[in-house]
């Protein structure tokens, strides 16, 4: 039977450990994030910079029913401005490093392709053969290399999609939050060097020629 004053000491020896256990912890756990930190410090020239954009903070995923909409048709120069609403102010730019080296999101190029392909049904400036050439490819080969799994039941050849206008759900990554980042990306370059952006929709591309 151990005594009251060997309890004690056995607790106090238990506490000790479990100290320490933490400590440890804590120290391995800060050297990793260092460790991938250093792993991450790029020089932003040339090819010395990340493959994918190195957002703060991590976006979810959430649920998004696919469903036939009003907006967005086909249609060309009328529906033009309706197609420029889904881009950001900066068209997608962003600008990264100590010296504000300007990239493009994927994502915002590929909704560009699918502005200027609308913009080709009236022969607008900039839809020429090569640039929608180079979109058709480029929207080919986008969803080759992320597809979506999502399972679709039935022929979607068959559907009526002016009475079945409700899809699949699918597992989307949240826009909203990247948008609101580029926002503050855009803005934030602006204060810093006083470029005065182009007018809305003039076609020039939102970054310092």
């Amino acid at each position: 039977m151990l005594s009251s004053t060997t309890k004690v000491l056995l607790l106090f020896l238990v506490n000790i450990v479990n100290v320490l256990y933490i400590l440890s912890y804590v120290r391995n756990a800060s050297s990793s994030r260092s460790a991938v930190f250093k792993e991450h410090d790029y020089s932003w020239r040339g090819h010395d910079f990340p493959e994918h954009l190195p957002l703060p903070f991590e976006i979810e995923r959430v649920p998004v029913t696919i469903e036939e909409s009003v907006h967005y048709p086909p249609l060309g120069a009328p529906t033009d401005q309706e197609w420029l609403s889904i881009a950001s102010p900066s068209y997608g730019y962003i600008r990264l490093g100590p010296e504000d080296r300007t990239f493009v999101i994927t994502m915002f190029h590929e909704l560009h392709c699918l502005r200027m392909i609308n913009r080709a049904l009236s022969k607008m400036p900039g839809a020429t053969v090569d640039h929608i050439k180079h979109c058709h490819n480029y929207i080919r080969q986008g969803i080759l290399c992320d597809p979506d799994l999502t399972l679709e039941p039935g022929n979607f050849e068959e559907k009526d999609f002016e009475v079945e206008r409700i899809g699949g759900t699918h597992m989307c990554l949240n826009w909203d939050p990247l948008y609101e980042w580029v926002d503050d990306n855009y803005y934030g370059w602006i204060n810093r060097t006083g470029w005065v952006p182009p007018h809305p929709g003039s076609g020039q591309e939102a970054h310092a020629s």
